[in-house]
């Protein structure tokens, strides 16, 4: 198992998302995801749950304010998931305030894990 399945699989289990069947594609070249300027894109079907969840590949990154963090954009890729039936991506003003609601949940869960505060 390589290390993006195996956190595929620590975030599915911590968020509650086992049943979901989901195809990892953990290095993409912008020019392959489905949305451009993103770090992570995710297509699902809530009914059958099943998803791909493609994340950027770091060196296509560049330079940006905030450095590249692919755990955290899985774990905001994967809170799609979790979210799914809230979501209404034909009204843009929700679809903006959910993502920046699901980043600011990604954030945190990803820095408490890594500080230890996470209860394991």
């Amino acid at each position: 198992m390589t290390e993006h399945e195996a956190l595929l699989k620590e975030w599915q289990e911590r968020l509650g998302l086992q049943s979901w069947r989901i195809k990892l594609n953990p290095c993409v070249i912008p020019c392959d995801m489905a949305m451009q300027n993103v770090d992570g894109c995710t297509e699902w079907q809530e009914t059958i749950r099943t998803a791909r969840i493609d994340i950027l590949d770091p060196v296509c990154y560049g330079e940006r304010i905030i450095p590249f963090d692919w755990e955290k954009t899985l774990v905001h890729e994967l809170l799609h998931l979790k979210f799914s039936l809230v979501q209404d991506v034909e009204n843009d003003m929700q679809s903006r305030l959910m993502h920046m609601y699901i980043d600011d949940i990604a954030r945190a869960l990803v820095d408490a894990k890594r500080s230890g505060k996470d209860g394991t």
